[in-house]
């Protein structure tokens, strides 16, 4: 925990500078804010100038600066002395042109600050994290290849046909780091793996319903899992069909679909086939009846009429039934609390971890995923 000196200028070391510098601006990124507008935070304290000066090295702040720029950024004061441990590589954004450079950072910030501090208890229990991508060796060429992948994964994963309850607590046992945000509606997620190699999917839950946040979830996952085919030269558009494709196998096997609607040609599909089908499973109409269509079950003029019945009947968004699962992830959360309970960390340090209070962990309310 940082402590409060008189003056920390005299006590950093070129080292330790460096490492404010990053900090603080990872910190500034992560709140959203420029140099301008945290020095606005801050009440004109310090000026914009000085704050380039710190992130830079050539200046550093006095402990009671530190501390107003960590209460101004909503952090704790030791967020600045840990280095940085965890990088995202390539990112794969699923976000609308109008997204701010801005919300990007902070994003993308959010989500390294949440995988460093999830590493740090990782690290703390002596849990591995090392992942291997399961369908490395399967080359994904067409929808074929798309099907044999997810089967393959639920497969290795030992998951069977049945419906999964909690996607991303059963991405999260296997290694894969799930972040749910709510945050501006121009993003709808990212998938990066870190430097250190671990899978990281960020979903964006605003205005989407829990159907819609669990296929996407998937479609994520198959961007980081899937080895498309170089040879083919296949175009982002066909990817993120393919990938879509991948989040309906994965979520209901053919397998399971045949069983519940009959591997016949339909002609006709009542609403309560599919309401049935989403509550148990928990995949939207809309994808179920484009499954439909892809498995040849129902004709392309039929999947239009589909198409068109929905959007007048429901709107864009909307359609009927509910399914009743809950997509979170306790994880986190429980490695904090083992760690508290074999007293391996003190409670301020669970504080610093869950980025909370120390008497919201007392009382058992923190929140360990995101700010």
């Amino acid at each position: 925990m940082y402590i409060c000196q008189p003056n920390i200028s005299n006590k950093m070391s070129k080292e330790s500078q460096n490492i404010f510098g990053s900090r603080l601006k990872l910190a500034r990124k992560m709140a959203g804010m420029s140099l301008q507008d945290l020095s606005d935070a801050l009440i004109n304290k310090v000026s914009k100038q000085a704050l380039s000066k710190y992130e830079t090295g050539l200046m550093n702040p006095t402990s009671q600066v530190l501390l107003a720029i960590a209460k101004a950024l909503k952090i704790k004061p030791d967020y600045f002395l840990k280095e940085q441990q965890i990088s995202l590589g390539n990112i794969l954004f699923r976000k609308k042109t109008s997204l701010s450079k801005k919300d990007e950072d902070s994003i993308v910030e959010k989500a390294r600050d949440y995988i460093e501090r999830y590493v740090e208890i990782e690290n703390i229990l002596m849990i591995e994290s090392t992942f291997i991508n399961p369908l490395k060796d399967i080359i994904i060429s067409d929808k074929n290849n798309v099907e044999i992948a997810a089967n393959k994964l639920r497969e290795i994963w030992e998951i069977g046909n049945d419906p999964i309850p909690n996607i991303i607590e059963t991405l999260e046992l296997k290694g894969v780091k799930v972040m749910l945000i709510d945050d501006v509606d121009d993003i709808d997620g990212f998938a990066a793996f870190t430097s250190t190699g671990i899978p990281v999917v960020v979903i964006n839950t605003r205005g989407k319903s829990i159907e819609r946040i669990r296929f996407t979830i998937i479609h994520e996952l198959a961007h980081l899992l899937l080895n498309f085919d170089g040879s083919k030269k296949i175009t982002e558009k066909e990817i993120e069909v393919l990938c879509h494709c991948f989040a309906s196998c994965f979520l209901i096997p053919t397998k399971m679909v045949v069983k519940m609607i009959g591997d016949g040609k339909r002609t006709y599909i009542d609403i309560k086939e599919l309401i049935s089908i989403k509550e148990y499973f928990g995949i939207s109409i809309r994808a179920l009846v484009h499954r439909l269509k892809d498995l040849e079950i129902i004709t392309p003029n039929y999947y239009q009429r589909w198409v068109i019945y929905m959007s007048k009947t429901y709107g864009h968004k909307e359609e009927p039934g509910n399914y009743k699962g809950e997509e979170k992830s306790q994880l986190f959360e429980q490695y904090i609390n083992r760690a508290l309970s074999e007293e391996l960390i003190s409670l301020s340090k669970a504080a610093s971890l869950s980025n909370s209070s120390i008497n919201q962990i007392r009382k058992g309310d923190a929140v360990v995923i995101g700010r």
